[in-house]
């Protein structure tokens, strides 16, 4: 007979336990890429503008799922350090997000230190098992969302 769930203990919390094991795979992952100067959360970004192209900031917030000033405060060291242009915003305007050549290269220099956590990662879960993990995380940010 399986136990029922104890929604009234902490470990049963779903916000608690993905925000837990997100935090030790982000450290994991920014120990592999802090020997290029980047933190996941900035490669992330990078690879967001480099996928999407030029992007506003509203879109790139909604495609991440970021609150716009969280958004903002990640890319700030990223334009500081010329890897990414962010134009507009007067009276109210659009913002508009892209890479520059520097940032393009920041990501092939960043490339095999998160490809190697990531091939890590997931042979810890187990390919199927990672797939399967995504398609039902992506199911909850849907319900979630709406």
């Amino acid at each position: 007979m399986p136990k029922e769930l104890d929604f009234s203990v902490r470990q049963n919390c779903v916000c608690f336990n993905l925000r837990r094991v997100t935090r030790l795979v982000t450290q994991f992952f920014d120990a592999e890429m802090r020997r290029h100067g980047i933190r996941t959360t900035q490669g992330m970004l990078l690879s967001a503008l480099h996928s999407t192209g030029t992007s506003t900031m509203a879109d790139l917030s909604e495609i991440l799922g970021m609150e716009r000033t969280t958004l903002l405060r990640n890319l700030r060291p990223l334009q500081r350090d010329g890897m990414v242009s962010i134009k507009g915003g007067e009276h109210g305007g659009p913002v508009e997000l892209s890479l520059t050549t520097k940032g393009r290269k920041q990501i092939e220099k960043t490339a095999p230190a998160w490809e190697s956590a990531q091939r890590t990662a997931v042979q810890v879960l187990g390919e199927e098992r990672w797939a399967a993990l995504l398609a039902d995380l992506e199911k909850v940010a849907v319900a979630l969302k709406n």
